[in-house]
């Protein structure tokens, strides 16, 4: 039998920097991590229906249950999402209890969140602003990275550091 992977769950606003901290991860790296991004499943329904739509009321729960899958076969998972404050916290620690998980805050300030919306052209102008007081309400971390200060790398870098060290703790 498979031994569990590792996962590593990434939590910040829109624009925040997740994609590019999980990307970082697959490539520095000594383990191989797949990337799992809530973007992934939103991409899954149909293109006349909106992400977050109500249609879907489950579709983070069903995430964490299809990281725990792929963990409990031997998968090592970084997971890129936007938690709904508490309730998704709660139920990816709920499904991944007892795994190896480290669930980091990626964080950046609001003004540097607007440029970078703008910046990029894909999306939605204040969708970042609309997420940063839900975002990060009543979750606990391992880890906190702020993707201002430091490069994609850097915060991947601190991620895999805290991860051996939880490791060698266990």
């Amino acid at each position: 039998m498979n031994h569990p992977g590792k996962i590593i769950v990434l939590n910040g606003t829109s624009s925040s920097g997740k994609t590019s901290i999980a990307k970082s991860i697959q490539s520095i790296s000594e383990d191989v991590f797949l990337r799992c991004p809530l973007d992934s499943f939103w991409d899954m329904t149909p293109s006349d229906i909106a992400a977050g739509s109500d249609n879907f009321p489950n579709m983070k729960l069903a995430m964490a249950k299809s990281v725990k899958a792929l963990a409990e076969t031997g998968h090592n998972v970084v997971v890129d999402i936007i938690f709904s404050g508490a309730k998704t916290y709660h139920e990816f620690s709920s499904v991944l209890q007892g795994m190896d998980v480290t669930i980091v805050k990626v964080e950046c300030p609001l003004d540097e969140l607007n440029q970078r919306e703008i910046d990029r052209k894909d999306r939605k102008i204040g969708l970042a602003a609309s997420q940063i007081e839900s975002v990060h309400k009543d979750v606990e971390y391992d880890l906190v990275v702020n993707t201002l200060l430091d490069s994609p790398y850097l915060c991947a870098t601190k991620i895999i550091n805290l991860g051996l060290n939880l490791s060698q703790a266990r």
